[in-house]
C-alpha cells in the first residue's frame, strides 16, 4: 500500500558528495570485537577513552553499491518487538537501487552497518540472510569517547545502509549527539542518500523531535494528566544538530515519533508529544506531524529530492500481525491548553491509520481536560 497524503513544503539544501577514502587493510581484515586506533590519538590514550567494539559478518567492500548517490532517499521506521524481515529486504533492495526504479535493482552488494549503544550484537547473521549484502557490520558505541573515535570513519563512509537498533533513545542522545558519529551519519545519508532505519528507540531518534524517556518513560495517562511532568516528559529538538532542517530524512521534519504503539496504548502520549512540540514553538501547528508504529510493523518511506512536496510509504508487518502506522496532524489554529501541572486539552487531532493489510481509516481525536474523547470520522 502506498500513500502520499502527507505533503511537505520547502527545499532542503544538499551537501556536496563525500569522497570515499581508501580503507586500511585492518578494515578489511577486522573481525569480532576489534578496536581500531586512528587519526592523531596514541594507542594507549585511545584504548583508555574509547570502548568502541566492532563485529563483522561477511567481507566488507570499499565504496558504495552504486557509483553515484542514490536518486531516492529511503527510511524505515520499525515499531519494535520481533523484527520485520521484509523491512530489511526492502532496505537492502533500496541501497542497490541505482536508477531509482522500484522494479530494477542494478547495484553491487554493499555493507549494511548496524549502530547500537550496547547489548547483544546478534543482528549481523540475521540481516545477512534478508538480501544480497557484502557484509553486515555492527558498531557498538557506548559513550561519547567511542562516538568520537576516528576508527568509526571508514565503516560509516563505506556503509550502503545504516540501522539503529532498539534500546534506550536517551542513551543515543547522551552518547551520540554532537559527535563524530553523528556527523558521519549525516554526511552519508545526505550526500549518498543511503537508506537509514531503526526499530523502537532507533526509530524514535530519527525524527526531528525525539522523546528521550530520560530518566523515566511516561504512560499515556501520565502524559495526558501533565504534558510537562518532570522526569517523564523529556522531549528534545536538537539531536541532529549537523543538519539545517533538524533531521536527516526530509519527510521527518516537524515530526515526533513513537513505537510499540497499540500494544502499549501510546496514542494518548503521542497526542501529548504533538501538543508539546507545537506549544513549545518548535514547529507551527499546520506543519506538525506525529507518527506511531505498532510492534512487528514497519513504515518504509521513500522520498524523491527532485520532487520535495511529498513522500510515499509502504506498511510492512510480520505474517498474522494486524499492525499499522498512524499519522497525526492538526489544524492551523487548534484549541490547546498545554501547561505545566494541568491536564491536556487539544483538539482536533486528525489521525490517518495505515494498516499493513486492509483499508486506510481517517478519524479525529479530541482531548479535553486530560481525557481522550470518542473518535469521529472525518
Amino acid at each position: 500500500m502506498s500513500f502520499t497524503e502527507w505533503k511537505i513544503s520547502g527545499l532542503w539544501p544538499r551537501m556536496r558528495p563525500m569522497s570515499i577514502s581508501k580503507l586500511s587493510k585492518r578494515f578489511m581484515a577486522l573481525s569480532a570485537i576489534g578496536i581500531l586506533v586512528a587519526g592523531g590519538m596514541g594507542t594507549a590514550e585511545a584504548a583508555n577513552k574509547s570502548k568502541l567494539s566492532i563485529y563483522q559478518h561477511g567481507k566488507p567492500i570499499i565504496g558504495m553499491p552504486c557509483s553515484t548517490p542514490l536518486p531516492l532517499q529511503t527510511a524505515v521506521l520499525m515499531g519494535g518487538g520481533k523484527d520485520v524481515a521484509s523491512a530489511y529486504t526492502w532496505m537492502i533492495d533500496a541501497m542497490r537501487n541505482c536508477n531509482g526504479s522500484p522494479n530494477s535493482v542494478s547495484g553491487q552488494t554493499g555493507n549494511f552497518v548496524v549502530l547500537r549503544a550496547g547489548g547483544n550484537p546478534s543482528y549481523d547473521s540475521y540481516i545477512s540472510k534478508q538480501g544480497p549484502v557484502a557484509s553486515v557490520i555492527t558498531l557498538v558505541i557506548p559513550d561519547k569517547a567511542s562516538a568520537n573515535d576516528p576508527a568509526l570513519i571508514p565503516y560509516l563512509q563505506n556503509a550502503g545502509a545504516l540501522w539503529l537498533t532498539g534500546g534506550d533513545q536517551g542513551d543515543y542522545y547522551k552518547f551520540w549527539q554532537g559527535t563524530l558519529l553523528e556527523q558521519e551519519i549525516v554526511k552519508q545519508v545526505s550526500s549518498q542518500h543511503i537508506p537509514i532505519g531503526g526499530t523502537s528507540a532507533g526509530m524514535m531518534i530519527l525524527s526531528q523531535f525525539a522523546y528521550t524517556a530520560d530518566p523515566y518513560s511516561v504512560t499515556s495517562a501520565q502524559a495526558l494528566s501533565d504534558p510537562y511532568l518532570p522526569g517523564y516528559m523529556t522531549l528534545k529538538s536538537d539531536f541532529w544538530i549537523g543538519t539545517s532542517s533538524g533531521t536527516i530524512f526530509p519527510p521527518l521534519v516537524g515530526t515526533v515519533t513513537d513505537s510499540h504503539f497499540d500494544a502499549r496504548d501510546r496514542m494518548g502520549r503521542l497526542v501529548t508529544f504533538l501538543g508539546r512540540v507545537i506549544r513549545d514553538g518548535w514547529v507551527a501547528a499546520k506543519d506538525a506531524k506525529a507518527i506511531g508504529v505498532d510492534e512487528q510493523t514497519a513504515l518504509a518511506m521513500t522520498y524523491d529530492p527532485s520532487s520535495p512536496s511529498n513522500w510515499t510509504g509502504l506498511v510492512l508487518a510480520n505474517p498474522d500481525v494486524d499492525g499499522a502506522a498512524y499519522i497525526l496532524s492538526t489544524v492551523s489554529r487548534p484549541t490547546m491548553a498545554v501547561t505545566f501541572g494541568t491536564p491536556l486539552t487539544f483538539y482536533p487531532v486528525n489521525v490517518q491509520k495505515y494498516p499493513a493489510t486492509g483499508s486506510v481509516t481517517n478519524y479525529q481525536i479530541s482531548v479535553e481536560n486530560g481525557t481522550l474523547l470518542p473518535t469521529n470520522p472525518y
